[in-house]
């Protein structure tokens, strides 16, 4: 995301005397002008050679929260100025004998000399301050924040490259806690991501082959019948030193190291093969697969749904996608289309969590989607203490199913725990419930047990 410029470098970024580096244009960010990926880490180098134990330094990584946001929108060249905007406040708030340089894309490294982890977690905070007056480019007020993470020098065998990775991963711990946020390395950091890194390689490698993964369905019921109509699976990690892990461990995990797609292909081929041995034994449930946006961002999601059903026999009507409202799907055009060929070989598709985020009637309406699944968040206020939250809570679901039922769509309510809440959502109309007082999720057999002995399946789920 860098272009070329006639003029020479806009920015020199003051170098402490104690640690000069020739500032020949391959040291320097061809961009912005500042001190580039090379130059950071001998500059690094040469304050670690120097050290003493009264002459400590700290490296702040400074990454722009949602910058790949705005580069989108705005297009490559004003990407590039704003870059370039960030980096002139950067400079001017830099204390003097500090380097700020810029490490690749919307990521800048500051070189904080003569600062110990207190002091630099009070200059991390501080940078917040930088990104408070609105940028102004285009004609546009673009309101930006920073994540920060921070390294210091106290290790005695550490190098410029594995001081910056320290700041890298403190950057990312900030993020992970939420936007404009700042947070220093430590021992325990360094723990979790070596279980992190641990994690993801044999997720990469031996889990799935192994069979570590295992699915578990939790019922959905026929609220006016008591008829167990579906399911919705659900994926756990039996790992073998960590025990049970539930998915919110790892999936995130699964998207960050791109391993998401595989570990989708893995969970529709388990789904489909149980829908085809109940679809031989006269079972006749409806699945739900939660699906991610990574999936719809390659473009291969109807294509790898199709071979699947296919391959497996299944029924129309016998697998659904189930989409995460509280997830982003940035190109909705691309999602209605892959969505409406998966409907044509009669996958059926469900919006999961509705209410858990920035929920939108209009995406309801104008996707190609047979099932509206109320979140829990909601449902956990029915019975409520507080009068006028259950009234709220009551009101609200109740306009959304019917809604739902207007709009020709099947309503289930998720998270029904206690029975004045499944009162609560009989009395209203609710078609379909989900809940743990309904049934906790369950390994296959446990649920053709769980058939049995609560009702009679439905043949057309």
């Amino acid at each position: 995301m860098s272009r070329e410029h006639d003029a020479p470098p806009r920015h020199v970024a003051a170098v402490s005397g104690t640690a000069a580096v020739n500032g020949t244009a391959a040291q320097r960010d061809a961009l912005t002008g500042l001190p580039n990926r090379n130059e950071i880490l001998a500059l690094i180098t040469a304050e670690l050679d120097g050290r003493t134990p009264d002459r400590q330094f700290s490296v702040l990584l400074v990454d722009i929260d949602g910058f790949r946001e705005f580069n989108d929108a705005l297009g490559p060249a004003q990407g590039d100025d704003l870059l370039c905007m960030v980096a002139d406040r950067l400079l001017a708030s830099t204390r003097p004998g500090d380097t700020i340089g810029r490490l690749t894309g919307d990521e800048f490294v500051v070189i904080a000399r003569g600062c110990h982890s207190i002091a630099a977690r009070a200059l991390a905070a501080g940078f917040a301050s930088i990104f408070e007056p609105a940028f102004e480019l285009g004609g546009r007020q673009l309101t930006l924040t920073a994540s920060v993470g921070v390294a210091s020098s106290t290790d005695t065998d550490i190098s410029a490259t594995q001081l910056v990775h320290n700041a890298t991963a403190a950057m990312h711990a900030a993020k992970a806690v939420g936007r404009n946020e700042h947070h220093v390395f430590t021992d325990e950091l360094h723990h979790t991501n070596r279980t992190r890194l641990e994690l993801i390689e044999r997720l990469r490698g031996i889990a799935m082959v192994e069979r570590e993964l295992t699915m578990v369905y939790q019922p959905i019921v026929e609220l006016a019948t008591g008829t167990v109509v579906g399911a919705e699976a659900l994926i756990r990690w039996n790992h073998p030193e960590l025990g049970l892990l539930m998915p919110d461990t790892f999936i995130p995990l699964a998207e960050d190291a791109d391993l998401i797609v595989p570990l989708s292909m893995w969970i529709l081929a388990e789904v489909a093969h149980t829908i085809a041995d109940w679809q031989t034994r006269n079972i006749h449930l409806q699945v739900g697969v939660n699906i991610s946006p990574a999936h719809f961002a390659t473009g291969t999601l109807a294509t790898d749904v199709i071979d699947t059903v296919d391959t497996y026999g299944i029924e129309p009507g016998r697998l659904a996608l189930e989409l995460s409202e509280s997830q982003t799907l940035h190109d909705l055009d691309a999602v209605h289309y892959q969505l409406r060929d998966v409907q044509r070989h009669g996958v059926l598709i469900a919006i999961d969590d509705f209410g858990s985020g920035f929920s939108s009637l209009e995406r309801l309406a104008t996707l190609p989607v047979d099932t509206l699944k109320i979140d829990k968040s909601l449902t956990q206020h029915l019975d409520s203490d507080n009068l006028h939250r259950r009234r709220a809570m009551t009101t609200l679901c109740s306009a959304l199913v019917d809604v739902t039922t207007t709009l020709g769509k099947d309503t289930v309510i998720e998270g029904i725990e206690t029975p004045e809440q499944l009162q609560i959502c009989t009395d209203m109309g609710v078609t379909f419930g989900q809940g743990h007082l309904l049934g906790r999720p369950m390994p296959v057999a446990a649920l053709e047990q769980f058939i049995t002995r609560h009702s009679t399946h439905s043949e057309s789920a």
